[in-house]
């Protein structure tokens, strides 16, 4: 069982860091945690912190000077005056333990995010069972682009924003998880809310649980705050409906925000957002493939709106937008064919980045998918949704399952998964195993998308030599 989060507040955790300032991260390499621990720095704290292995933000934060150990030990936590923890560790972790034992402070990752966000005139969260981190790099390039200084906390690396940047305006802009209920930790004055499906099964029993979740976040701006929701997601208007808060709409057909004259180019689109008051404004190319970022973009625009922000700088920062870290990110070519990066992992996800590559194709060559399922009961819980998704591909290959938080205990493996997919999968056996097989296999003008919210991003280190080019 994972840990639960710590349930204090923003003032709670004031009190308690009064007069200290030594903060240890337990799982520090995570882009949530490398980012708060990024920013705490910069907010005057002493911070070091642990991980399992070595990684992007690991890298990022000892580039910044920050120390970083791997493994755990509960002897690293003597001389720290907090723990901040993350929800991915478990109960038993050395650190955590031994936290607890001497009386340390101990706060999780949600509740001290909340407690850095608390002096921000405008909090903007990003909610929803899809695209939130697409949503919130949008954002952060439209905000940027205005000149307003935004701090940001993403749930994805953001390509030419740094994600922790102290900003020094009014606005912070935040990635809001549903998983155990950790958004309802925080104090938007403006809640998003993109969608709202069934995941996190681990924790959700029910649609209607997470429901509920849902119209608990889009009532935490209160009366003097608003709530902007999907307006193609029933789910999402049923739970923004009871919110006190002022209510907003965006879509692509429909909404108070919306997109006429959708146009396809080679997977990506085109589109002229129509606003509240009927005024239509200049066509945006999006330069990020797939129809969902036609929602994403007019989900950005409409909060951007809300905030005051320029059409022109909504417009330019929209165009400009390169996509964050791990959303269809191109990695390079093997043997001729594109090789791009994905987070997807729910079948809705992998619905969207097999239809978007599909378009990129335009009919030549052929579509492969490398697919790594997080964790055995998401797995379990969507066997028959996901096998359906990958169907999609000319090709899969499956991925050992990443455990994350989990044993395995309900006979779900890579093997299984992709005798459940059929004929076109098969399941290799480890990264490099994978790799072998799609430098045997891919050809010139092929597509091959590495899928998966785990380690499976590693697989790009095996494709170094001749035939591989960035």
């Amino acid at each position: 069982m994972a840990l639960p989060n710590t349930s204090k507040s923003a003032a709670e955790i004031a009190v308690a860091l009064s007069g200290k300032k030594k903060l240890w991260f337990i799982g520090i390499g995570g882009v949530h945690m490398a980012t708060m621990a990024q920013f705490a720095a910069k907010k005057g704290f002493t911070v070091a912190g642990s991980d399992r292995a070595a990684g992007e933000g690991t890298a990022r934060l000892q580039a910044a000077g920050i120390p970083v150990y791997f493994g755990h030990d509960a002897a690293r936590v003597v001389d720290f005056d907090a723990v901040v923890y993350t929800l991915a560790i478990s109960p038993q972790n050395p650190e955590y333990t031994a936290a607890v034992r001497l009386g340390l402070p101990v706060f999780s990752r949600a509740d001290f995010l909340a407690y850095l966000m608390r002096d921000y005139p405008n909090r903007i969260g990003v909610a929803g069972s899809h695209g939130k981190s697409t949503v919130t790099a949008m954002l952060a390039e439209i905000f940027t682009v205005a000149g307003r200084a935004p701090t940001v906390f993403c749930g994805a690396p953001l390509r030419d924003i740094s994600p922790c940047a102290a900003g020094g305006g009014r606005d912070v802009i935040f990635e809001a998880c549903e998983y155990k209920d950790s958004f309802l930790r925080f104090s938007p004055t403006l809640s998003v809310i993109l969608n709202v499906g069934l995941d996190h099964v681990d924790y959700f029993d029910s649609m209607d649980a997470i429901k509920r979740s849902f119209a608990a976040y889009a009532a935490l701006p209160g009366e003097a705050g608003a709530v902007l929701c999907n307006a193609e997601d029933e789910n999402a208007l049923a739970c923004a409906a009871k919110s006190p808060a002022r209510h907003h709409t965006f879509g692509i057909e429909k909404g108070e925000y919306r997109a006429e004259t959708v146009r396809h180019l080679e997977g990506r689109y085109a589109f002229s957002p129509v606003l509240p008051d009927g005024r239509r404004m200049d066509e945006i190319v999006l330069r990020v493939p797939g129809r969902h970022n036609v929602a994403n973009a007019m989900a950005a625009l409409a909060v951007a709106r809300l905030c005051g922000v320029r059409e022109a700088a909504i417009a330019t920062g929209l165009a400009a937008f390169r996509g964050a870290g791990r959303r269809m990110e191109y990695r390079g070519m093997l043997h001729g064919a594109r090789l791009f990066d994905d987070y997807a992992h729910h079948p809705a996800e992998i619905v969207a980045t097999l239809s978007a590559t599909r378009q990129m194709l335009e009919g030549k060559g052929r579509l492969f998918a490398v697919f790594q399922s997080h964790t055995y009961s998401r797995t379990a819980a969507f066997f028959t949704e996901i096998c359906t998704a990958l169907r999609a591909a000319d090709r899969v290959l499956v991925a050992p399952i990443y455990a994350a938080r989990e044993t395995e205990t309900l006979g779900m493996s890579a093997a299984v998964l992709a005798a459940g997919v059929g004929e076109r999968a098969s399941a290799p056996g480890d990264l490099t195993a994978i790799a072998a097989v799609l430098d045997a296999e891919l050809s010139p003008g092929d597509l091959a998308v590495i899928m998966g919210a785990g380690d499976i991003d590693r697989i790009f280190g095996n494709f170094s030599g001749k035939h591989f080019t960035l």
